[in-house]
């Protein structure tokens, strides 16, 4: 279902998705509608199961233009999770004086859809790129296309493919996440609402236009306090599997010895400037069997192979609860005397792993557990003694 939202206009409380129409001054005063063309596409192909808001910034009296609409324009191109620039010949010099500069700025780029008639060259093309990923459309009914595959393929993987109230001012492009949903469904679960949500930071894999990465400044109402809390802002990725391969001494354990990896990342702040952690990580598909993915991890990080049906699942955690929503899913694999010489042997070699495409590069490391106090952060230390001293905990 299709709801039309004109200018001045309040949008309903509870929809699936919002399309705003980027139109200009010049184009009110021609007959070029081809926003008319739009709506006419998105009713006959939409899925009416669902509800599309689309902003249209005409009043419905076709009223002159007031600082009350350009008000209402900002508010609301901002909640749009889609806004479609269309650049006909009446516009497309307004677009080029402006330089899509306004648009392409957004936190959120991922939700710029963009094209104009062949006939145009457009300096715009490459920065639209650029922002988006997104070659240029050439055609509305090609623009269209885009924009409902766009849709079609969030809704259709959400568990929540409806949204009210402050739910609304979470992008689409987050909420229909699996890291969002997690995080969201543990507050729902006490009784918490989320009164609004504000996109600080959004970090998209152009190429699969994934959202990997984002923090939102959130106000929740807290059902056990009953009040709101409108100070903090959650950081997400998706979750990540990590492995603790060890080789327990079996008298001194201490002596007990844990095979890492080490990688330059930014943040650390170690003596070194690398990171020394647990081989793990996360991947684009959400489907992958987390088992399976912690194992290809060991593999992808250190070159060791081991059957999976090896690992012993310990309990899935927070890392950094006051600061990241995501979690570790860890397990523990057993080596063997023959397995921690070999991992010996290859860190002795200097041999370096990990996906070149991604920039990773990661360089296998054997350290005794009394060795490891310098290297590991509290995570990583966790971790270990977990899979050492404690009883491990039941599957999820």
């Amino acid at each position: 279902m299709i709801t039309p939202v004109y200018a001045y206009e309040p949008p309903p409380l509870t929809y699936s998705a919002s399309l705003f129409l980027m139109r200009t001054s010049a184009e009110i005063q021609t007959t070029e509608n081809w926003w008319l063309t739009v709506l006419d596409q998105l009713n006959s192909q939409f899925p009416s199961a669902l509800e599309l808001i689309v902003f249209i910034p005409i009043s419905r009296e076709l009223s002159p233009y007031s600082p009350s609409q350009i008000a209402w324009e900002t508010q609301y191109l901002n909640l749009a999770d889609i806004v479609l620039v269309w650049s006909p010949s009446t516009t497309h010099q307004w677009l080029e004086k402006n330089h899509l500069l306004e648009l392409t700025s957004f936190t959120n780029p991922d939700k710029l859809f963009y094209g104009h008639p062949p006939q145009f060259s457009s300096n715009l093309d490459s920065l639209y790129y650029e922002k988006t990923g997104r070659r240029t459309a050439t055609e509305l009914n090609l623009l269209i296309q885009e924009i409902l595959t766009y849709l079609i393929i969030h809704l259709k993987n959400s568990h929540c493919p409806q949204r009210s109230n402050g739910e609304c001012t979470v992008p689409l492009n987050i909420w229909t996440t699996q890291q969002f949903q997690s995080w969201y469904q543990t507050q729902k679960h006490v009784g918490n609402q989320l009164i609004n949500a504000q996109l600080l930071w959004l970090h998209i894999i152009k190429h699969c236009h994934y959202t990997f990465s984002y923090a939102l400044h959130v106000q929740i109402w807290i059902a056990a306090e009953n009040r709101i809390k409108s100070n903090e802002f959650i950081l997400s990725r998706p979750d990540i599997s990590v492995v603790v391969p060890y080789w327990k001494h079996p008298t001194d354990l201490l002596a007990s010895e844990i095979v890492l990896i080490k990688e330059f990342r930014a943040p650390a702040r170690t003596v070194d400037g690398f990171v020394h952690e647990l081989p793990g990580g996360s991947n684009f598909k959400n489907q992958i069997d987390k088992l399976q993915l912690a194992s290809d991890e060991l593999h992808e990080e250190t070159s060791l192979r081991l059957d999976p049906r090896r690992f012993k699942y310990l309990a899935s955690k927070q890392l950094v609860a006051t600061w990241s929503t995501h979690v570790a899913d860890v397990y523990a694999v057993a080596l063997d005397w023959a397995e921690i010489q070999q991992a010996k042997t290859i860190a002795e070699s200097g041999q370096t792993f990990g996906v070149k495409e991604d920039t990773e590069k990661t360089y296998l490391e054997v350290y005794q557990l009394r060795d490891l106090e310098h290297l590991l952060d509290w995570s990583m230390t966790g971790m270990i003694y977990k899979a050492l001293l404690w009883q491990t905990e039941s599957q999820p």
